[in-house]
């Protein structure tokens, strides 16, 4: 599995660091913290907020998972955010991590080992996933590198979730 790590780049003209690292198809892309490039002008401070990454991702690696009565407390007091752009192709809603109370992030820690641990293999389009089903809804998350925290989790209801074949796969409402 890939990782993040720090490279010198070019960014028109100028030296930097960037945190980058290899997607899934092998392509390096620089990895963005609420919408932008983690670029730097020092290797000092690329280190360093890769050490932060990495310390976040030992903190969760480290929590440990709610029951499945405690995991489905937590979500539901928690505020979702509705996925407007995806509202009409894969209605869902999302939980952002750095928006949460320091209290909240650490639910948000073991909430992750939760689904890690009790996760089952779902699809969705042909895409490998694993997902959380909690009642009425399922939760997952996107692909992230080894050494990085999980940011951001999904949730939608159970009704585009159909099982079969000995896998879960998202079914879009007729």
């Amino acid at each position: 599995m890939a990782k993040i790590y720090c490279l010198k780049i070019d960014n028109t003209g100028i030296a930097c660091w960037a945190l980058c690292y290899d997607n899934p198809k092998g392509v390096r892309e620089v990895l963005t913290e609420d919408f932008k490039p983690l670029v730097f002008e020092k290797e000092s401070e690329a280190r360093a907020k890769l050490e932060s990454i990495e310390a976040e991702r030992r903190r969760e690696d480290s929590a440990v998972a709610f029951s499945k009565a405690e995991a489905a407390e937590f979500a539901e007091s928690q505020t979702w955010k509705f996925a407007k752009t995806y509202a009409k192709t894969c209605p869902h809603e999302y939980l952002v991590k750095n928006r949460l109370s320091d209290e909240d992030k650490l639910k948000y820690e073991r909430f992750v080992q939760t689904m890690k641990a009790d996760s089952v293999v779902g699809y969705f389009y042909g895409h490998e996933n694993k997902y959380l089903i909690l009642g009425d809804h399922y939760y997952w998350f996107m692909y992230t590198p080894d050494n990085m925290a999980v940011d951001l989790i999904n949730r939608t209801t159970t009704d585009y979730l159909e099982e079969r074949d000995g896998g879960y796969y998202y079914k879009p409402r007729e």
